[in-house]
């Protein structure tokens, strides 16, 4: 019984690796058909049609060499390549139908492999050969286009020659060395050396280019040149010889010698004109019209200049009288106030100053004038000293103003003062008679010696004022100051009779408790110390008010409401 299962078991191991093998081997041939399908598409490429079409161009030169590498590339394909893919395919074959399937994946691997550069050589050695076919016409297309290109030169030379002055001789030289290259392009492609030709043709439609490039340029050039710069070096000249005779003149710069630069600069163009440099040409033109427009700037601004200064002149010396008269006016008037005021540096010195300044403005607006008079003026130097002086004039009437607005503000700041210092002896004498009238039995040492340095500070201010020569400044220092010790001096006595009267409040309360409670009996007797004796009226509040806080909790708030209560009530 144990012998059948063990035939059947292996009966059944073997028609299991029977199928194993039957798939694997299914799967390789499957792979080797794959690959033998591949290789037989490579082999009907017509590469060999298009060698036998293109052996029958007659190529020759670099053509001719191009073409046979790439003819050997594919008859290496042909004799090596394809051989070797079928060898491997027929071992991978071999291995696959004796179950050697390492062997046969090694030999599709490899097979595989030779496949893939065969194919991408392939499409090389094509591409190639279609270009090679190509060649002939595209060459012939585009040196169609380059002759166009090459007669169109051609015709506008010798129909437009004049244009091109110095340069034609220049030209029809370049014209001759590309008919000579165009020769060599003919003899190359009739010989069926297409790439050679093609290196020509590049140059040759490089070189046309740059002709063509040029010859649009130079006729440009040459008529700047010629005409538009000649004609305005010539009104330039003109134009100078003018303005000399109608008596102007040039600062910092000598026009003739320029005008001269620049001709010789116009020699200099037509030289590079002459040797068809056009691209220095265009830099050097754009240098030439900044030099002639430099001189048209310079004579312009002198003639606008001139306008300008005797359109102004007689406005300016209007301006410059008038404010020399209001300095002078100035002047008087801070000598008139300096006797009643003392004056600080800049009110006292500033209109000196000033008027030392108007003085060398006058000098220098004289002198412009006498130049003008005596046709001596260089006006673009006279018409910028207007405007500078116009400004000039402007800030120093706006200084004029502000000085004289100061000085008329020392009147009204005197008034101020006095009437702050009315104030300030109305606040003290109504503070004295308001603490008199408490009847308290004296008053703190410190607050005595604040209300009479505040009293000594205001008699200051008084004596200040009441001198002959007053110092504002000074005197202004001590309003601020008096300011400050009234407010201070009025907030001391508003806390002195309140911590007086309040403490009485507070006394007047506590007697409920005097034969009931021995702490604020006591508290009493201390508080009635320092009230009668010492005048420390805040030590005595805060002694009565914090023994009957004790006793009573919120004693003090009631007492304190019920005495502003009265005092708001007495207003």
């Amino acid at each position: 019984m144990n012998f059948i299962f063990v035939l059947i078991g292996i009966i059944l191991l073997a028609l299991l690796i029977y199928g194993v093998g039957f798939i694997l081997k299914k799967r390789h041939f499957s792979k080797i058909d794959e690959l033998e399908t591949r290789k037989i598409a490579l082999m009907d490429k017509p590469v060999i049609d298009e060698i036998n079409k293109i052996k029958k161009l007659q190529l020759t030169g670099q053509t001719e060499k191009t073409f046979k590498d790439w003819k050997a590339a594919w008859e290496n394909i042909a004799t090596v390549s394809f051989p070797d893919i079928e060898n491997y395919l027929f071992d991978a074959e071999q291995a696959t139908d004796r179950l050697k399937l390492i062997k046969a994946q090694k030999a599709e691997d490899a097979a595989l492999h030779i496949i893939n550069e065969t194919e991408e050589s392939i499409k090389k050695i094509q591409l190639a050969l279609k270009k090679l076919i190509e060649s002939e016409e595209k060459n012939r297309l585009e040196i169609k286009k380059v002759q166009e290109k090459y007669q169109d030169i051609r015709k506008k030379l010798l129909t437009q020659s004049f244009s091109f002055g110095p340069a034609l001789e220049n030209l029809e030289r370049r014209l001759t060395f590309l008919e000579l290259d165009f020769s060599k392009f003919t003899e190359l492609t009739s010989s069926g050396d297409h790439i050679e030709a093609k290196e020509v043709l590049d140059r040759v439609s490089q070189d046309t280019n740059e002709l063509h490039r040029v010859a649009e340029l130079v006729p440009t050039i040459y008529k700047e040149l010629t005409v538009e710069d000649t004609d305005q070096v010539k009104e330039i000249k003109e134009g100078y010889q003018q303005l000399i005779a109608e008596n102007y003149r040039f600062l910092d710069i000598d026009i003739p010698k320029e005008i001269a630069e620049i001709e010789r600069a116009i020699e200099l163009g037509m030289e590079l004109v002459e040797k068809v440099e056009v691209d220095e040409a265009k830099e050097h033109l754009a240098q030439l019209d900044t030099k002639i427009d430099h001189l048209y700037d310079v004579m312009e601004n002198e003639i606008d200049s001139k306008a300008f200064v005797l359109s102004q002149k007689q406005l300016v010396s209007e301006y410059l009288d008038h404010v020399i008269v209001n300095n002078r006016k100035l002047l008087i008037e801070i000598d008139r106030v300096s006797q009643s005021y003392t004056l600080n540096q800049e009110e006292a010195g500033t209109a000196g100053k000033i008027e030392s300044e108007l003085e060398d403005l006058k000098t220098s607006f004289e002198l412009s004038a006498q130049a003008i008079a005596q046709d001596e003026a260089i006006y673009s130097v006279i018409a910028e000293d207007y405007e500078k002086m116009g400004d000039r004039l402007e800030e120093i009437e706006k200084k004029q103003q502000e000085l004289n607005s100061n000085l008329l503000h020392l009147r009204k700041e005197e008034m101020d003062a006095q009437a702050k210092l009315d104030e300030f002896e109305f606040e003290m004498r109504g503070l004295k008679r308001y603490v008199e009238k408490q009847h308290l039995p004296g008053l703190p040492h410190d607050y005595l010696e604040l209300f009479f340095a505040t009293t000594n500070r205001i008699e200051q201010l008084a004596k200040e004022l009441n001198k002959l020569k007053i110092d504002m400044k000074e005197i202004t220092r001590l309003c601020f100051l008096c300011q400050d010790d009234v407010a201070l001096i009025k907030e001391k006595t508003d806390e002195i009779v309140d911590s007086a009267l309040l403490t009485e409040y507070m006394m007047q309360y506590a007697n409920r408790y005097r034969h009931s409670n021995e702490g604020i009996a006591q508290a009493i007797d201390d508080t009635l110390k320092l009230f009668n004796h010492e005048f420390q009226y805040k030590e005595a509040l805060e002694t009565i008010s914090t023994t009957l806080e004790s006793a009573e909790p919120g004693a003090y708030k009631k007492v304190e409401s019920s005495y502003f209560e009265d005092k708001e009530a007495k207003r």
